[in-house]
C-alpha cells in the first residue's frame, strides 16, 4: 500500500505547478528565494573558523529562520526531525517528563548527554544529568538567526561532551530586528505571547525580548508546563576594531512531575518552580586582516525548588512511624566559564585559531548527592585549529582540545579531515574524529538512601538504596566518515557513511546481592560502571532541491545500525536508535502575499533507554498555510498550523505519550 505521507507530499508537489487559482494581489514586497530555505553559504561552529560547508572538517546541517518559519514548530527541539540522524520524542521521561529528547545516532534517553547545546557558544547542557532543559532556554524561536548542527564528534572544538555533535543556535544581530514585534499563539492545549523591541542609538544597538508559554502537554500524563522568558542582546561598538556584546537571559515558571508512569505509585505528582537566568559579556577585537581576538565570560544559574510527597504507604507496608514522607528534592545548579580565542592568518593557504577556557561547575543537590554540601566541579582546556590549503583542490584541517576535570583528570581529543574538491562544486571528504564523554554527577556520585522508619525496634526498616563508587572512565569514540558534497544548481546534495566505535560505555547496573543489617531493600541498589563497546554504523543523506522559483522541497534520510553485547552496555541498546529515519518539507509561495508548507516525518520501530520504551513505526504530517499583510503603520502574518494531520494520535519514546492531532493559530504584528 502506499504511504499516505509520501502520497500526499507528491500530490503537493504536482499541485504547486498548476497555476494559483486566487486572483493575484497587489504584492507587498518582493520576496527573494533566500527567505525560502536558503543557503547559508558559511559554517562557525564546527572548527571555530569560518568556513564553507564544502570545506568544514565533519558534516553539518544549517537550519536557517526561513526553514523554522516553513515547518511552523512552536518547540525548538521539534526542528531536529529535519536534521539526518536524529530522533526526537516529545515529554520523555519520569522525572523531567515536560521535555524532549532529543538524541543523533542512537543510545537514546530521556536525560542524553552525548550532545553538546550552545546558545551563541554558551554551554546549555545540564552538569547533573547531562541533557538540556529544552523548554526552560531563555531564547525565543522568532529572534533565531540559524542553528548549525555538527553531525559528528566535535569534542576538537568544544571538549567532552560534544561526542556525537554539537548543536549551536546562533540569534539575529540586534541591528536586524530594528523595531517593534508582538506575537500571540493560540492553539489545542497551547498558548504563547511575545513582544520585542529593538532599537539603534549611535554605536549602540540592543534587542529585548519578553514571552510566556503554556502547554498542557500530552493527555494522561502530569506533563503541564508554564514559562515566563526575559532576553536582552546588546553590542557597543567601541572603535573600529573593538565590539563589546552583552546578553541576558532569565526564565521562571512551573511544571509538573510524576515518576510514576505505568508503575506502582509511591510518590504524589507535584508541581515544581523553575528559576534560571544567565549573563554573558564578549569582547571582540578586530587586530587587522589576518588576525582577531574574543574573550568572553558567563554566568548561569538553574534552581529548581521541589519538595516530594509520597502517598499513604501503609496498603503496601505495615506498622509505620508515618504514613507518607517528604523528600527535599532542590536543585541549584551554577557555572562560571571564562574563554579566550585567537583567530589568525599566516599566508592564503594557511590560517587557524587557538584558545582556552576554564569552567566551574557547583552543583547543590542533597536527594542525588546525598548530602547538603554544594559540590564543585572544575575543568580547564586548550584547544587549537588548522586549516592548510596546499593545493587548489585540497583542504586539510587538523585539530585537537586538551582538556583536565575534576572526575576524569586528562583527556586529549584530535581530529583530522582531508577535503578533495573534484571540481569547485563537487567535493570529497574523508574524516577522523575522536571524543571523549565525561561522566555527569548521576553517574559519577549519585548516592541517595530513602529510608521508610517502622514503629518497633526489632522491625528493619524499609530502604531504597543508590550508591556509586565513582571513578568512573569517559566514554571514548573514534568516529569515521565520507562524505560527498554535490552542488548540482538547482539541486543540493549532501551524503556521508560513517562508522563510529565507542568504548567503555557507561552502563547501570543492580546489584541483587546487597544486604545491608536493620534494613529491607524495597528496591535493589543500583550503580553505574564502565562496560563493554558500542560500534554504530551507517549512511545519511540531506538533499535541497529548488523545483521552481517558488517551490523548494528539503528531503533527509539516514540508516543506523547499532551492534553491542547487551549485557555488557544496556538492555535493547540496539533498538535505541530507529534503523531508518525519514523527514521532508516542501515550501510552497502561491504569491507574495500567501505561502504554504508540508512537512512530513517517518521513524522505524525504535526502544529508547532508561524511562522510553518499544514503539512502532510512527509517521506525521504537518502543514502550514501563511499570509503576510502591511498597512500604513504595521505589517505582519497570520499563520495557521495542523500537527499530524492524518493520524488520531501515534506515539513517541515510549507508549505513555501519545500525540494526536493538534492546531493552532499564530498572528505577528510588525510595527
Amino acid at each position: 500500500m502506499i504511504n499516505k505521507g509520501f502520497f500526499t507530499l507528491s500530490l503537493v508537489v504536482l499541485i504547486s505547478f498548476s497555476p494559483t487559482l486566487a486572483a493575484e494581489e497587489k504584492p507587498i514586497k518582493e520576496v527573494s528565494e533566500d527567505d525560502y530555505i536558503g543557503e547559508v553559504p558559511r559554517v562557525l561552529t564546527v572548527s571555530r573558523l569560518s568556513q564553507s560547508i564544502a570545506d568544514a572538517p565533519s558534516a553539518v546541517t544549517v537550519i536557517d529562520r526561513e526553514t523554522i518559519r516553513a515547518s511552523g514548530i512552536v518547540d525548538l527541539p521539534e526542528i531536529f526531525r529535519l536534521v539526518p540522524g536524529f530522533y526526537v520524542g516529545a515529554n520523555a521521561g519520569f522525572v523531567h517528563n515536560t521535555n524532549h529528547a532529543v538524541s543523533y545516532h542512537g543510545m537514546t534517553t530521556a536525560y542524553a548527554g552525548s550532545m553538546q547545546i550552545l546558545v551563541n557558544g554558551r554551554s546549555v547542557y545540564s552538569p547533573l544529568y547531562g541533557g538540556v532543559q529544552w523548554s526552560e532556554l531563555p531564547i525565543a524561536i522568532a529572534d533565531i538567526d540559524r542553528i548549525e548542527i555538527t553531525r559528528g564528534p566535535n569534542a576538537a572544538s568544544y571538549g567532552a561532551n560534544s561526542f556525537f555533535g554539537v548543536i549551536n543556535i546562533i540569534t539575529q544581530s540586534p541591528l536586524d530586528q530594528l523595531g517593534a514585534s508582538v506575537s500571540a499563539t493560540y492553539g489545542d492545549g497551547r498558548h504563547e505571547a511575545f513582544a520585542r523591541y529593538g532599537a539603534k542609538q549611535n554605536d549602540l544597538s540592543y534587542r529585548v525580548t519578553a514571552g510566556y508559554r503554556d502547554d498542557d502537554g500530552i493527555d494522561n500524563r502530569y506533563d503541564y508546563k508554564r514559562t515566563r522568558l526575559l532576553n536582552v542582546q546588546t553590542d557597543y561598538k567601541l572603535d573600529g576594531k573593538n565590539t563589546l556584546e552583552f546578553e541576558l537571559g532569565v526564565v521562571n515558571g512551573e511544571r509538573d512531575d510524576d515518576e510514576s508512569i505505568n508503575t506502582t505509585r509511591y510518590f504524589e505528582p507535584r508541581s515544581r518552580d523553575i528559576n534560571n537566568h544567565y549573563e554573558l559579556v564578549r569582547w571582540r577585537h578586530n587586530g587587522s586582516e589576518n588576525s582577531d581576538f574574543s574573550l568572553q565570560a558567563y554566568h548561569s544559574m538553574d534552581k529548581s525548588d521541589d519538595r516530594i510527597d509520597s502517598v499513604n504507604l501503609t496498603p503496601p507496608f505495615t506498622r509505620l512511624v508515618s504514613p507518607t514522607l517528604q523528600i527535599n528534592n532542590d536543585i541549584e545548579m551554577e557555572r562560571y566559564d571564562v574563554e579566550a580565542q585567537h583567530n589568525f592568518s599566516l599566508s592564503p593557504k594557511l590560517r587557524g585559531i587557538w584558545g582556552g577556557s576554564f569552567r566551574r561547575d557547583l552543583m547543590y543537590a542533597p536527594h542525588y548527592l546525598g548530602n547538603n554540601k554544594t559540590d564543585q566541579f572544575d575543568l580547564q582546556r586548550m584547544f587549537g585549529h588548522v586549516e592548510w590549503r596546499p593545493f587548489s583542490k585540497v583542504v586539510f584541517n587538523a585539530g585537537a582540545m586538551l582538556e583536565h576535570n575534576d572526575f576524569t583528570a586528562t583527556n586529549i581529543s584530535p581530529r583530522a579531515s582531508i577535503n578533495f574538491k573534484i571540481n569547485p562544486n563537487h567535493t570529497v571528504r574523508f574524516g577522523v574524529s575522536t571524543a571523549s564523554r565525561t561522566p555527569n554527577y548521576l553517574e559519577e556520585k549519585f548516592n541517595t538512601i530513602i529510608v521508610i522508619p517502622r514503629v518497633a525496634p526489632r522491625l528493619p526498616y524499609l530502604a531504597a538504596f543508590v550508591v556509586d563508587a565513582g571513578n568512573l572512565e569517559p566514554e571514548k569514540i573514534v568516529s569515521k566518515e565520507i562524505g560527498y558534497l554535490g552542488d548540482f544548481g538547482k539541486f543540493k546534495l549532501d551524503t556521508r557513511i560513517f562508522r563510529d566505535d565507542i568504548h567503555d560505555y557507561i552502563q547501570s547496573s543492580t546489584d541483587h546481592d546487597f544486604t545491608a543489617p536493620g534494613f529491607t531493600v524495597v528496591k535493589n541498589p543500583s550503580e553505574n560502571t564502565n562496560g563493554g563497546d558500542v560500534v554504530i554504523e551507517g549512511f545519511e543523506a540531506q538533499a535541497k532541491w529548488q523545483v521552481t522559483s517558488s517551490t523548494n522541497v528539503l528531503l533527509n534520510y539516514a540508516y543506523v545500525n547499532i551492534q553491542a553485547n547487551e549485557t555488557e552496555t544496556a538492555r535493547n541498546i540496539t533498538m535505541s536508535m530507529p534503523s531508518s529515519t525519514f523527514s521532508g518539507l516542501l515550501t510552497q509561495r502561491l504569491n507574495p502575499q500567501w505561502d504554504a508548507s508540508y512537512a512530513y516525518y517517518q521513524t522505524s520501530e525504535v526502544t529508547a533507554l532508561g524511562d522510553g520504551g518499544y514503539v512502532g513505526l510512527a509517521r506525521r504530517s504537518d502543514i502550514r498555510l501563511a499570509r503576510k499583510f502591511k498597512a500604513e503603520h504595521v505589517s505582519g502574518e497570520v499563520s495557521a498550523v495542523v500537527e499530524n494531520l492524518f493520524n488520531e494520535h501515534y506515539q513517541e519514546f515510549a507508549d505513555y505519550n501519545t500525540l494526536k492531532r493538534r492546531a493552532r493559530l499564530n498572528v505577528r504584528l510588525d510595527f
